[in-house]
């Protein structure tokens, strides 16, 4: 086989499996906290998400009751230690959104791309690869109020092969 030929062979092999390495970065993460009413209660969940040692800095907006949380470059991003860090300052999540910095691009001919190791896996397969700044949105309990969480929850069975990390479920 000529080698441009090997090398179509592999891609659409890798097509076939759906599962890709992002060579990217989080780079934001976005979230909307339920019951913030005073400048305590948002110092307090300020305070809990400051702790996580990937957070750079955290901009915390009472009017709207969100934050934006600014990650430290090169280090792995844990969305369930963001979760938790609301939860353990008394408060729960309506919704939780990240900035993905893709360097090249993500081909999306499958369901799911790999990130340092945890596994991200669309609702719905992007029809376009991912490239630039793409903002996820991050689907489960953790993540969404009860009843938004029960119209997505029988869109959530699929996985996309073994995973060494967690496998978070994601849209567009």
């Amino acid at each position: 086989m000529k080698p441009l030929h090997i090398a179509t062979v592999l891609f659409i092999a890798l097509l076939s499996c759906g599962v890709f390495n992002a060579n990217a970065q989080f780079q934001s993460v976005y979230i909307g906290v339920n019951g913030l009413t005073c400048s305590q209660c948002s110092r307090t969940v300020e305070m809990s998400i400051r702790k996580l040692d990937f957070v750079s800095d955290v901009q915390m907006n009472l009017e709207h009751t969100e934050g934006k949380i600014i990650l430290k470059k090169d280090k792995k991003a844990d969305m369930d230690k963001v979760a938790q860090a609301v939860v353990n300052a008394g408060f729960s999540v309506r919704y939780l959104q990240a900035d993905l910095a893709v360097d090249n691009s993500i081909a999306t001919g499958g369901q799911c791309f790999n990130y340092k190791g945890d596994q991200y896996v669309f609702i719905q397969t992007p029809k376009d690869p991912l490239r630039g700044v793409v903002r996820l949105k991050f689907l489960g309990k953790k993540y969404l109020p009860k009843n938004e969480f029960k119209k997505v929850e029988p869109l959530m069975d699929s996985k996309c092969g073994a995973a060494t990390g967690r496998v978070y479920h994601v849209s567009i």
